[in-house]
């Protein structure tokens, strides 16, 4: 498997050339859009042997951290931690300042928007995790998304999606990653339709199915 070797260094040079951080994780989802979400240490093999380019850490913690990027990294995989999820590690500047210089994460997943400013000072990459269950938190995204400028949303659950996207269209510049509730090719084939640029998936059998092929060249 050829690997796709973005690291830590190429997204620092975007932001340092002023090419956009998020151009990187674009095209780590290009091909492969779908983002293996690893809940499990036993499930970390299996992710490394995959074909996905992009990794979100959801259990991540502060003794075993630092080697799971490592590993992600040989494979040529871009590591996100979910900063919310983590434990060991503080939830705040100094928090983010140790995941990226000592760490060396590529990106960073968050519900808290004061963080997003925080983690782009240190060249990471930032998603924004949104909730859609009504209005008002459409209403309340498209706020966060406004204030906080993060590279890219995570919004959950990816279900609704193809139906609330279109009140989005304010914000069409920020691309969407969807998230939650996604078990099946059908649901994921109709979410990718709708314009999103990536599926975050803990379904097993949804990264087999794309180490298998989808979607086809």
């Amino acid at each position: 498997m050829r690997k796709l070797l973005l690291t830590r260094c190429t997204v620092r040079m975007t932001r340092q050339t002023g090419v956009k951080a998020i151009d990187t994780l674009r095209y780590a989802l290009k091909k492969k859009p779908i983002i293996t979400a690893v809940t499990r240490d036993t499930d970390m093999t299996q992710v490394l042997s995959s074909t996905a380019n992009v990794v979100f850490l959801l259990s991540a913690d502060i003794i075993s951290i630092t080697e799971t990027v490592e590993r992600l990294r040989e494979a040529g995989k871009l590591s996100f931690v979910h900063l919310d999820l983590m434990t060991g590690i503080a939830r705040d500047a100094s928090g983010i300042r140790y995941l990226a210089q000592k760490v060396g994460v590529d990106g960073v997943v968050t519900t808290r928007s004061n963080l997003i400013p925080v983690a782009k000072q240190h060249d990471l990459i930032t998603l924004q995790r949104t909730f859609i269950l009504d209005s008002v938190s459409v209403d309340q995204s498209l706020k966060i998304m406004h204030d906080s400028r993060p590279d890219a949303v995570e919004m959950l659950p990816g279900l609704v999606i193809p139906q609330v996207i279109h009140l989005f269209a304010s914000h069409q510049h920020t691309p969407i990653i969807a998230g939650g509730l996604l078990s099946t090719k059908e649901q994921v084939q109709s979410v990718l339709g709708s314009g999103v640029i990536g599926v975050s998936t803990s379904a097993v059998s949804l990264w087999k199915w794309q180490d298998d092929g989808f979607p086809a060249n």
